[in-house]
């Protein structure tokens, strides 16, 4: 279930995310969409503040498999846990696939996410 606290990513285009809570509780729904996952580097000083960690795009239902392989490559090496997580989806109702992997490539070499690498 999606939230109303959003964020937005992008430098040359920018690109509204909202926000689905804590990746431990969120569930998938069928949904084209770019997202992304973050965490907090500072959570005392700066609890507003996210670091992406990984874009991806799809159905969102079809992505639980990458999400998961991308959290165990790169997360545990920072973290240990798979806690701490948060996703924020940019929905693209109608889209094609050229169109979330656009967005998606530019978010990336704008940011340069560590699970993307």
């Amino acid at each position: 279930m999606m939230t109303t606290a959003g964020i937005s990513l992008g430098k040359r285009q920018s690109y509204s995310f909202v926000s689905a809570g804590e990746l431990e509780a969120w569930s998938p729904s069928q949904l084209p969409a770019v997202y992304a996952i973050t965490f907090k580097k500072d959570p005392e000083m700066r609890p507003k503040s996210h670091t992406v960690l990984f874009f991806g795009e799809g159905d969102l239902s079809q992505q639980v498999g990458i999400i998961e392989q991308c959290i165990r490559n790169w997360w545990p090496v920072h973290n240990g846990k798979a806690t701490g997580l948060y996703m924020f989806i940019h929905p693209m109702p109608g889209s094609t696939r050229w169109d979330r992997v656009k967005v998606q490539s530019q978010l990336i070499a704008e940011y340069d996410p560590q699970g993307n690498q």
